[in-house]
């Protein structure tokens, strides 16, 4: 075990390297698996510094606390022990003048000779018992500066299952209450304040008012009531005087401990972390470092095993990763529990038994789309590995199938997606044939589209393509609607048809004649031009005869090679066969 409860975690390592750019860890496992791990320089000062930050200064898991001196009050020491014996005199004063109040009720109780006299004094009594009992209280909190209804409170000790789930949530909100308690309380402080000041007015008013009659009266019996009257609200206005004296005090005291917004911000940051605020956070750390960790040693493995690189695709190594999968979130939880735990944080330990509860309640409701993605990770679903599957309108290889599956099309700039794997719902793959384009063209490769444009593919990917047209403009098309057009790819080998007429009223040889030399005599003339590597094939044919005119057909196949004279072509040998036709037929 570790200091004051916290175990301890102990790797044998084989070597420790330090450089600049990081530290290089070596070490073996029981099996004696090595394992090699750089650490970043800045991530190992990330993680000090956070360190650092959780856990302060008052947190008993650092050791013995030290002692904090609170910031300089505005108000002098010996102003504030001036105000405080002004506060304590005028109490005992009010507490006097209450007492003697009492005993004379209950001389004129003993002498009420009616049941309706004794019940109005005894009433008047009891309200006088209750201000003397709270000016007691009043005594003892500003005599020993402390508050009495915190220092008597007692635990609860009766258990209402009716209210377990307040009382889970009930301590967070407290913590909450405790930060802004000191704003609240100076609010509520200076409302009493108000109200005081106020009631002191009401009482000022009344006495002037009570002189005023008496001022005016000749009646004997009159003035001695008036004068009773009057030393009672004397006797209320000191009683409110003395209310509103311990008010102010505690004003002024809650105002003498005003601090910074930084030092408040820091206290609050101090309440937050020294309890549910650190375990909280300390529970998120390790909950993500063993994810990362068994992530990070899945890919390793992944990467460097044998058995992965031979039998990668094998049902049983799905299988393995499927559960190497749910291991990966169990170890996870299980972490952010047992620090839960080790804390004794019984409140958020329970609320995150709640929410993995919720978590798995909710679950239920999706295990038909847990068993597909199941299915899928094991090769077993709709769409497998190695593939071909049709998304987003355009055809893909499934290079590999994980969490994210790795979509490939070789003959796009960027053809490679990484998708979830619930992406692939409704899809389904099928076995393809090596000789399967996977796009109708390649770069630098000429194509016609339905719009009769007509130009050279510059780029191509899963979003675009651009094409260069003659002249050297350039026009776009998005990869969809690129294929909507059906382009003709014509670096794959194109024809040509060109229609030709003779005057049968000129000519000289007969019509079988005139296919075979017209055929000879443009072969020869497309030699002469530079395209005699280019020709595939080349044959004339007989269409049809109107009244003066022999009309025939020329066709001529080439290859990809000169794609970009496919306009230029009829013209040369429309030109070619009328040169022939003139001199020759």
């Amino acid at each position: 075990m570790g200091y004051r409860g916290i175990p301890s975690v102990f790797i044998p390592f084989l070597s420790c390297h330090f450089h600049a750019k990081g530290i290089i860890i070596t070490a073996f496992n029981n099996g004696g698996f090595v394992t090699t791990m750089k650490m970043n320089t800045c991530l190992i000062a990330f993680l000090v510094a956070i360190s650092s930050f959780l856990f302060l200064k008052d947190n008993p898991v650092c050791g013995q606390m030290e002692n904090w001196a609170p910031p300089a009050s505005d108000i002098s020491a010996a102003t504030k022990e001036l105000n405080t014996m002004d506060a304590v005199t005028d109490v005992v004063q009010a507490m006097g003048e209450l007492e003697k109040e009492i005993k004379g009720k209950d001389v004129e109780l003993h002498e009420a000779k009616t049941s309706e006299e004794k019940s109005e004094i005894s009433k008047e009594l009891s309200s006088l018992n209750e201000r003397l009992d709270s000016l007691r209280v009043n005594f003892e909190e500003i005599a020993t500066g402390l508050d009495l209804a915190t220092f008597y409170a007692k635990p609860q000790k009766r258990f209402d299952w009716k209210e377990e789930i307040q009382t889970l949530v009930g301590p967070i909100i407290e913590d909450l209450k405790n930060m802004t308690a000191r704003p609240r309380l100076i609010g509520n402080l200076r409302t009493q304040v108000a109200y005081y000041e106020k009631q002191l007015l009401l009482v000022k008013n009344a006495i002037e008012n009570i002189h005023t009659i008496a001022a005016r009266t000749k009646d004997e019996n009159l003035k001695n009531q008036l004068t009773d009257l009057e030393r009672d609200w004397n006797s209320k206005g000191r009683q409110i005087s003395s209310q509103l004296t311990v008010a102010k005090y505690q004003l002024a005291n809650k105002l003498s401990e005003s601090k910074s917004f930084f030092e408040s911000g820091k206290n609050i940051a101090q309440v937050f972390f020294k309890s549910r605020g650190r375990n909280f956070i300390l529970s998120v750390c390790a909950f993500l470092f063993v994810f990362f960790s068994l992530r990070y040693i899945h890919r390793h493995i992944y990467r460097g095993s044998f058995i992965h690189k031979t039998v990668a695709k094998s049902f049983y190594i799905r299988l393995a990763e499927v559960l190497f999968y749910i291991l990966t979130f169990v170890g996870s939880t299980s972490a952010l529990l047992i620090v839960l735990y080790i804390c004794s944080d019984w409140v958020l330990l329970s609320v995150a038994f709640i929410f993995i509860l919720g978590l798995i309640w909710t679950a239920k409701q999706a295990l038909p789309r847990f068993y597909e993605q199941a299915t899928l990770l094991l090769n077993l679903g709709t769409v497998k590995e190695n593939e071909r599957v049709i998304y987003h309108g355009l055809p893909w290889r499934v290079a590999s199938l994980q969490l994210y599956t790795k979509l490939v099309n070789p003959e796009l700039k960027g053809g490679m997606f990484r998708i979830p794997i619930q992406d692939l719902k409704g899809i389904r793959s099928r076995p393809y044939h090596p000789d399967e384009p996977w796009f109708p063209c390649k770069e630098n490769d000429w194509v016609i589209l339905a719009d009769e444009t007509f130009g050279k593919v510059a780029i191509q990917t899963p979003e675009m393509v651009q094409l260069v047209l003659e002249g050297g403009g350039h026009k776009t098309y998005s990869t969809i609607a690129f294929l909507n057009q059906t382009p003709l790819n014509l670096s794959r080998n194109f024809s040509v048809k060109v229609p030709f007429r003779i005057d049968d009223r000129n000519r000289t040889i007969s019509p079988a004649e005139i296919p075979l030399k017209l055929k000879e005599m443009v072969k020869a003339g497309l030699v002469n031009e530079g395209y005699a590597a280019d020709i595939i094939n080349l044959n004339v044919e007989f269409k049809e005869a109107d009244d003066s005119f022999l009309c025939y057909l020329i066709f001529a196949d080439f290859s990809g090679r000169v794609a970009k004279d496919y306009h230029k072509l009829p013209r040369i040998i429309q030109k070619i066969a009328h040169v022939i036709t003139k001199s020759k037929c």
